[in-house]
């Protein structure tokens, strides 16, 4: 027989040895129990808080860039709202400046007219002072055919440059008259190109000049015509408005002795002059030119504007477009994230699954744990069976 004692009344009991197995066994089975209980506990908190704490990881980390990409994008909608804005101001003004220019265009092509008709009363006026010219004409005349063409200096050329420079600081402080340097198409040059411009820049004239003496050729007469295709190619090849050919050449014209010859009805804005009449052709253009500066400020300053507006459109297109692309891309990352959402959505389905799964497995083996006892374990195991039992006769007989 075995004493126990009760630890709460302090008597001693006698159980056999079969009661003292059965409460052994018993005490074992319940304290397994409870540590299994807790085990079990302990796993089920630990994987319940590291389930919440990853959850919770991926919808803060989740909502802060669906946050972060809703916010770019309401900027990015209201940058296209803007442009769209800047474009429809921009339409209008530039439909307000269509009807400004076809204005303009009325404007030029009345100017134009009012010039042509101010070109035919400015040649009448000339008319009488260029019979007044009649005996200096007869005079220059009797010049050329003399031995007095050392008053010309080297050449024509030189004669009409110093005459030039003579009024220049006078009547021409701003005008250019240099040398013609650089060859047409042909690999020719003019003699002398004559450029006069207003104070604010604008060029008034452009007068294209070529001088031909008679005396630089004395074994062929040379007539003034051959020259006006080379000298009308080199007026267009120059950008000039105006050809002039300062000549002495066929002396003995009647028609070229007038002193100043219009042949634009052969070449456009032409003129022959004798070299008395250089500084007079000059003032004649210039003055023709006087009558339509106001429309050329007008052409310069539209151009001036429209070079304004042509950046403004392409610096206008450069931010649509970026805006444009800033959008497109961050559409892009939008559908990332809404892909990458769905994953981290599954993810979270799939840990939740699997803890599911074990939670499962553990409460299989919770309910295991009462095939533990020994008599349950050897039931069908004869070998077992036996070895128990003599182990109990051997506690018996001790």
């Amino acid at each position: 027989m075995l004493k126990i004692k009760c630890p709460k009344c302090n008597e001693e009991i006698e159980l056999g040895k079969d009661q003292y197995n059965a409460l052994l066994n018993d005490i074992e089975k319940e304290e397994l129990d409870k540590r299994v209980k807790e085990r079990v506990e302990t796993i089920e908190k630990a994987y319940k808080a590291q389930y919440e704490l990853e959850a919770n990881k991926m919808k803060s980390a989740q909502d802060n860039l669906i946050n972060e990409l809703n916010t770019q994008i309401k900027l990015l909608k209201e940058k296209l709202s803007n442009s769209n804005k800047a474009i429809e101001t921009l339409k209008n003004d530039l439909a307000a400046k269509d009807l400004e220019i076809a204005k303009l265009k009325g404007d030029i092509n009345a100017t134009l007219k009012d010039s042509d008709l101010s070109m035919q009363k400015t040649k009448e006026q000339y008319e009488f002072q260029l019979k007044a010219k009649d005996e200096e004409i007869k005079h220059w005349k009797e010049y050329r055919m003399g031995d007095s063409t050392k008053d010309l200096g080297e050449s024509l050329e030189q004669y009409c440059h110093d005459t030039f420079d003579e009024v220049r600081a006078v009547a021409y402080p701003r005008a250019y008259f240099e040398k013609d340097t650089t060859k047409d198409e042909e690999g020719e040059m003019g003699d002398r190109i004559f450029r006069d411009f207003s104070e604010d820049g604008i060029e008034l004239v452009s007068i294209m000049f070529e001088m031909k003496n008679q005396k630089d050729d004395t074994e062929k007469k040379h007539k003034n015509e051959e020259f006006f295709k080379k000298l009308d190619r080199n007026r267009t090849a120059k950008g000039c408005e105006y050809a002039v050919l300062v000549s002495t050449l066929e002396e003995d014209s009647k028609l070229y002795n007038n002193g100043i010859v219009d042949v634009s009805h052969k070449y456009p804005k032409m003129f022959v002059v004798r070299p008395q009449f250089f500084l007079t052709i000059i003032g004649l253009i210039r003055n023709m030119a006087m009558n339509s500066y106001a429309y050329k400020k007008q052409v310069v300053e539209y151009q001036r504007e429209n070079v304004d507006v042509t950046n403004f459109e392409a610096a206008l297109k450069a931010v649509t477009d970026k805006i444009t692309s800033d959008y497109e891309k961050a559409g892009a990352i939008y559908n990332d994230v809404d892909d990458m959402c769905d994953g981290i959505i599954k993810k979270v389905n799939d840990f939740r699954d699997k803890f599911k799964t074990a939670t499962g497995w553990i409460g299989k083996a919770v309910n295991q744990l009462p095939n533990l006892e020994v008599r349950k374990l050897i039931k069908n195991n004869p070998t077992m069976k036996e070895k128990f039992e003599n182990l109990k006769k051997t506690e018996e007989g001790n």
